[in-house]
């Protein structure tokens, strides 16, 4: 069953779990359909759940975005089925939400239910490069008081690289961006893109990382037409589960086509909200 697999979320919630997330209209809307609602409606109605009506009315909440009802069923399903890695993977993602909706001192049990929830799913599924990823974003994020730990994260980096060369590296300039050593990661991430001679829309990569390697194509390695490809390739692989905005990836698109007409507003949108384009331009541009 693919009941996580079809709403990864994680990226977009998770890592900005302590930081300033990319607002929800620069997003491709949600539309809730009636089937949605009355379905909602009957499952919500039924006092004993099977296992699976729970999975069912989780999904629509998760996918119609009503977290909170999400977040409840969620920590029920986990309690009743610890071993499902599926719900502890949602069950994180829908903390994550929540923990960003929120001043810290409130978000601090979303935040406690988050972690817990994406360690028991990595220990259940260790080869789960999704989640490896968020745990070395987390672990590196997080205040040592509430779990943070750059020695796991580098663990889990370590884990990461051994599942993917790429992916590992983006991780690993992730790493050395948000612990301010810069040179290191501007060496991983040209790593990362001498990994990819040719853009290919069949590699085997995470949605997101296409967008990341996008801009470092556009910016470090100034090939116009490898950074096209990989923006036209997120956009085509986009879903509900991005880290970016399809709107981050267009824009890219139109300087490409037109660098003498860039919309002004929207890079300045980009530059708040994309840290890793904001990086490079005031770091290497």
């Amino acid at each position: 069953m693919a009941f996580a697999q079809r709403i990864v979320f994680l990226f977009f919630f998770v890592t900005a779990s302590f930081g300033q997330r990319i607002p929800l209209s620069l997003f491709e809307p949600i539309t809730v359909t009636d089937a949605q609602e009355i379905r909602i409606q009957q499952l919500d109605s039924i006092a004993e759940k099977t296992q699976v009506q729970q999975e069912e009315l989780a999904t629509l909440y998760v996918t119609t975005k009503d977290f909170d009802n999400a977040f409840e069923i969620l920590a029920e399903m986990c309690a009743a089925y610890p071993k499902n890695f599926d719900y502890q993977y949602l069950y994180g993602g829908v903390s994550g939400i929540l923990a960003t909706e929120l001043p810290r001192i409130k978000s601090l049990p979303y935040v406690r239910a988050m972690k817990t929830a994406l360690e028991q799913a990595v220990a259940l599924k260790p080869k789960a490069l999704d989640v490896q990823i968020v745990l070395v974003e987390l672990y590196t994020e997080l205040p040592f008081i509430l779990g943070g730990s750059k020695k796991k994260a580098l663990e889990k980096l370590k884990i990461v690289k051994s599942l993917s060369v790429v992916e590992g590296l983006l991780a690993e300039g992730y790493y050395f961006r948000a612990t301010n050593k810069n040179k290191e990661a501007l060496v991983a991430y040209l790593k990362a893109m001498n990994e990819i001679n040719t853009c290919n829309p069949s590699l085997e990569l995470l949605q997101d990382s296409y967008y990341q390697l996008g801009v470092l194509a556009y910016y470090l390695q100034k090939d116009m037409s490898k950074a096209a490809c990989l923006f036209s390739t997120f956009i085509e692989k986009q879903d509900s589960g991005a880290a970016y905005p399809k709107s981050f990836a267009h824009h890219y698109l139109n300087k490409i086509s037109d660098l003498e007409n860039s919309d002004s507003e929207m890079e300045s949108t980009l530059m708040e909200y994309d840290k890793l384009s904001s990086w490079i331009q005031n770091n290497f541009k």
